[in-house]
């Protein structure tokens, strides 16, 4: 937000720029006795207007700086700038290896593929419950009693025990069999689950990429866009010094060219948005080729 805000207000610095030229040229063919009037007071108008909509373009970057300070926990006193630069430069992504990377980095996958092994272990308990078992006890005790505290142990009496019990099941009416066929049913939807898992990734990441492709010639057609619009200011502003165009109309084509600006910013905005969506997703680098999960952690994913 605060990128787009100082955007927004470059390019209503350079209407004002824009304006103030159209302004100072209707005022001499004014005073020269070549342009009527009323001329100049729509260009004062249309300068008026450019003027507010810079001071308003300021103070909406000045109210994103200090949402963004909050965000941030940044005290609201201190300052801070960023730099809009607009060159674009389409960062290359290898769809095989950012489905390969989010496969096997992403923490909701391994998550699914410790559900599954817990649910394992539940039946292996599962099949452990009333099977025949055996246990064999033994305890030696010195038991004593007497009103002294201190004499207590004088006349102790043991009490030796050796203990062998059996458990042996007859009939569970199906406890069992139903606690097994359970637990293999809950492993068959964690295995259902991780399935889905990896498809979501996958689609997610796939989705990404054409999105980030489809960006990259929106880029190019609104960067046409702006100079097209450029050219068509230009051509007019020549116009409009001969006197074959009025105000007004010079005015619609610098809002032209000032949308044209703000909708290639905006389409960069988004490129550079998809792009982090892009790592988010393969949680890979693409800018600067490399993971976003630490080497470590890596090799214990791949070794379980």
């Amino acid at each position: 937000m605060v990128y787009q805000r100082k955007m927004s207000l470059a390019i209503a610095e350079d209407e004002l720029k824009n304006q103030q030229t159209g302004y100072e040229i209707i005022k001499s063919k004014v005073d020269g006795g070549l342009s009527a009037k009323d001329e100049l007071l729509q260009a004062e108008l249309n300068l008026a207007t450019s003027r507010s909509g810079l001071q308003n373009a300021q103070m909406n970057l000045e109210n994103a700086k200090d949402d963004f300070k909050q965000y941030i926990g940044m005290p609201l006193s201190e300052d801070f700038d960023i730099e809009t630069n607009i060159e674009f430069q389409e960062v290359p992504v290898d769809i095989g290896k950012a489905i390969e990377n989010g496969l096997s980095t992403r923490m909701e996958l391994r998550q699914r593929e410790i559900g599954i092994i817990n649910s394992r272990d539940q039946l292996t308990v599962a099949k452990a419950t009333n099977e025949f078992a055996g246990n064999v006890d033994l305890s030696i005790g010195l038991f004593g009693e007497d009103p002294q505290l201190s004499d207590i142990y004088q006349k102790p009496t043991r009490s030796p025990e050796v203990a062998l019990r059996f458990n042996v099941p007859i009939w569970d009416w199906g406890e069992r069999k139903a606690r097994i066929k359970a637990a293999e049913a809950a492993i068959h939807i964690e295995e259902i689950n991780l399935a889905t898992e990896r498809t979501n990734v996958e689609l997610a990441i796939r989705q990404t990429y054409r999105s980030l492709q489809n960006l990259v010639l929106q880029v190019e057609i609104e960067r046409q866009n702006e100079i097209n619009a450029q050219q068509t200011y230009e051509i007019n502003l020549e116009r409009y010094k001969n006197g074959d165009l009025t105000s007004i109309d010079l005015s619609r084509f610098q809002n032209q060219l000032s949308e044209k600006k703000m909708n290639l910013a905006n389409s960069l905005i988004s490129y550079k948005l998809e792009l982090l969506n892009m790592k988010i997703q393969s949680l890979w680098d693409f800018e600067n080729n490399i993971s976003f999960v630490p080497e470590a952690l890596q090799e214990n994913l791949l070794h379980e």
